[in-house]
């Protein structure tokens, strides 16, 4: 079994964080929205994108300075969090 590490959170000196390297969080820009790093694209956009049904190049081709592995990386570090959730959440219901 791997062992699960969390992602790494930066506080930059605007007080800012970059968490994982890959999300960006200021909350006087774009209204304390999680950003892709570098950019003032939410990544809430990507899960708006693939809730609808659209595949991860046309999120990628409407949004062209997130890079395929800047939108994978968000996805594991959700897929991740999920996962860490699921898990604490069973041992607290085990006997």
């Amino acid at each position: 079994m791997a062992i699960k590490q969390a992602p790494t959170i930066e506080i930059l000196e605007d007080g800012s964080q970059v968490v994982g390297g890959v999300i960006w969080i200021h909350p006087d820009r774009v209204s304390g929205a999680p950003c892709f790093v570098k950019t003032r694209v939410p990544i809430q956009n990507l899960f708006d994108y693939l809730e609808s049904g659209a595949p991860l190049e046309e999120f990628l081709i409407g949004f062209r300075p997130i890079t395929r592995d800047q939108a994978i990386k968000v996805l594991e570090l959700a897929r991740t969090g999920l996962f860490d959730f699921l898990s604490r959440s069973e041992n607290s219901t085990r006997p």
